[in-house]
């Protein structure tokens, strides 16, 4: 969902492969859309997503030179295979697109070889999301769980719910185990009530 939130960060998914270096690093809070972004771009670029905690030696060496996604980059164990990727990378003329609850700067991997290069890379924030974000979001959860909230309801929980998107998914889940509870999938706003009133 485009919002002002995450639209550096599309636009430089969109604006590969014209990246000023090998590497760019997206950051932001869970359930932001940092892993959809990074499927996406795979799917654009032909490349390999793959987990932070799965990048050993050997996978660094068979994935040089195409482009790479890495998913939780900060939660690494050794951090010299990155290092060695983002090397290869370089010197190949190939892309490495990073992603992380955090920017490059706030990884405690002790590595100061890497830290050095993952300084030179373009660090893009995923922001909380605004009110508009909010509202699509709420509204899109609630489909997912075939939720029918109530014009009352919903004018309800914006103003007061937990405003991230962890918040939203969290709340439209609770919903969901309250209307399953009551074996009602309209949501109305008493619903709303006791709910925000569960998570306080």
């Amino acid at each position: 969902m485009p919002a002002p939130c995450n639209a550096d960060a599309l636009a430089w998914i969109a604006a590969w492969p014209d990246w000023p270096g090998p590497a760019l690093a997206l950051h932001g809070p869970a359930g932001s859309g940092k892993t959809h972004l990074l499927h996406i771009w795979r799917d654009t670029s032909g490349g390999t997503l793959l987990q932070g905690p799965d990048l050993d030696m050997d996978t660094a060496h068979a994935l040089a030179g195409q482009p790479v996604a890495i998913d939780r980059a900060d939660a690494m164990a050794d951090p010299e295979p990155l290092f060695h990727l983002y090397n290869m990378q370089r010197d190949a003329g190939a892309h490495l697109l990073l992603a992380a609850r955090t920017p490059p700067a706030h990884w405690t991997h002790g590595l100061p070889d890497l830290a050095s290069r993952l300084a030179t890379a373009p660090a893009v924030e995923i922001a909380e999301p605004d009110d508009t974000l909010l509202s699509a979001l709420i509204l899109k959860y609630a489909a997912d769980r075939q939720l029918d909230l109530t014009e009352s309801a919903f004018a309800y929980l914006l103003p007061r719910m937990v405003r991230s998107f962890a918040g939203v998914e969290e709340t439209v889940r609770r919903l969901d185990r309250v209307a399953l509870g009551q074996q009602r999938r309209r949501v109305s706003r008493d619903m709303v009530i006791a709910v925000l009133r569960e998570m306080e």
